[in-house]
């Protein structure tokens, strides 16, 4: 009767360590399977933006730059009043001239039309260099002493972009919990 007990006794303790062994081992796969899942998601996201950067800037052409001047004025006077403020004063208090970067050549009447708003905007006589920088995918920006007026559509892509990180990291918090397959505990 001792030995059938002890027996038993073994038998018990090997069926709790092998069940133990198998929970340990499905969890380990369900945190694999997490893991693997997350980084496709993401290495899908990185790829989807790389190309749809990729299309824009071969699409870009000169009547899409000169569009882009034209948003980019609309943007210069429809700022709100703190934002116009402070940018007047940093044109205004400046050592060296604004920082006027384009994706492509700005032609010259496009400089002009840029420099007359900027004038007439800030009622001064604003010193701009103008820059190419193909880097910013079909943009324009304006930089002074650290203050940045920017449109583009890379700042579409980036907004679009940390929006679905977002969604991404709110999906894993919330997410449903995996399964778990029933043991067999016989």
């Amino acid at each position: 009767i001792e030995a059938k007990a002890e027996r038993q006794r073994l038998l018990d303790e090997a069926r709790q360590e092998s069940d133990a062994l198998r929970a340990r081992r499905q969890d380990m796969l369900i945190s694999e399977y997490g893991n693997l899942r997350d980084e496709i998601a993401r290495l899908t996201q990185h790829e989807v933006f790389s190309i749809a950067r990729k299309a824009l800037t071969d699409l870009a052409t000169t009547s899409l730059e000169e569009r882009m001047t034209v948003v980019f004025i609309c943007r210069l006077q429809e700022m709100d009043g703190t934002t116009k403020q402070q940018l007047a004063h940093n044109l205004k208090t400046a050592s060296d001239p604004a920082l006027l970067r384009s994706a492509f050549e700005l032609p010259a009447e496009q400089r002009v039309a840029i420099q007359t708003a900027l004038n007439e905007t800030f009622q001064a006589e604003i010193q701009v260099r103008f820059e190419t920088v193909p880097e910013l995918i079909s943009g324009i920006e304006l930089t002074t002493n650290g203050q940045k007026l920017a449109w583009s559509i890379a700042d579409y892509l980036l907004s679009l972009e940390k929006g679905v990180d977002e969604l991404l990291k709110e999906k894993n918090k919330v997410g449903p919990e995996q399964p778990r397959p029933a043991t067999n505990n016989q």
